[in-house]
């Protein structure tokens, strides 16, 4: 899914405009976008941030360095 598709979907979805490529250069995710994009893939926010706590700062550091997906936290 491109970041394209995804600011679509949710502004059809949900009627609201937002750019998550502006996630990487300029932060502003706020509660409401994250709970937008929880309810879009069908993901509790509480579940969402359960995941969030299962990574390390060493894995985000990493990630963040190689810019790569944390793709074993997405696997259920």
């Amino acid at each position: 899914m491109t970041q394209q598709y995804l600011n679509n979907e949710i502004s059809l979805k949900y009627s609201k405009s937002w750019n998550s490529g502006r996630e990487e250069s300029m932060p502003n995710t706020t509660l409401e976008n994250l709970f937008l994009i929880c309810d879009y893939f069908n993901i509790s926010i509480e579940d969402f941030f359960k995941l969030v706590n299962t990574v390390s700062q060493k894995e985000i550091n990493d990630e963040i360095s190689r810019k790569v997906r944390l793709q074993k936290h997405l696997k259920k």
